[in-house]
C-alpha cells in the first residue's frame, strides 16, 4: 500500500517535472522573441533620441543666425531664416512626440510572455494540490 502511494506520488512528480522542463522551452523561446521586439524597440528609440537632440541644436544655431539676420538690410534674408528656423522647429517637434510615444509604448513590453507565465503558475498550482 505504501508503495502504491509512493509510486502514485513520484509519478505526479514526474509528470510535473517533465511538463514544467517543456514548458520552461517554450517560454524561453517566447521570451527570447519578445527580447528582440524589445532591443528593436529601444535601437528605435535611441536613433530617435539622437535625432531628436541634433536637430534641436541645429534649431538653436538656427535661430541665433535668425538673429543676426535681422540686424542685416535685406528682407529676403529675413523670411528665408524664419521659414528655416520654423522647419526645424517643427522637426524637433515632431522628433520629441515620436520619442515620447515611444517611451510610452514601453508598459507593452514582454506582455504576452507575462501572461502566459501567470497561467502556468496557475496550472502548476493546480496540478499540485492533492
Amino acid at each position: 500500500m505504501l508503495r502504491r502511494l509512493i509510486g502514485t506520488r513520484l509519478r505526479d512528480a514526474r509528470r510535473v517535472a517533465h511538463e514544467l522542463v517543456d514548458e520552461l522551452d517554450d517560454r524561453g523561446k517566447l521570451f527570447a522573441l519578445e527580447l528582440a521586439q524589445e532591443q528593436q524597440r529601444l535601437t528605435r528609440l535611441v536613433l530617435v533620441a539622437l535625432a531628436a537632440v541634433i536637430v534641436a541644436i541645429l534649431s538653436i544655431v538656427w535661430g541665433a543666425a535668425t538673429l543676426v539676420a535681422f540686424a542685416w538690410d535685406t528682407p529676403w534674408r529675413n523670411h528665408a531664416l524664419i521659414g528655416l528656423l520654423a522647419f526645424w522647429a517643427l522637426l524637433t517637434l515632431f522628433l520629441v512626440l515620436k520619442l515620447r510615444a515611444l517611451l510610452a509604448s514601453a508598459s507593452q513590453t514582454f506582455v504576452l510572455s507575462r501572461r502566459i507565465v501567470a497561467e502556468d503558475v496557475e496550472r502548476l498550482r493546480g496540478l499540485l494540490k492533492p
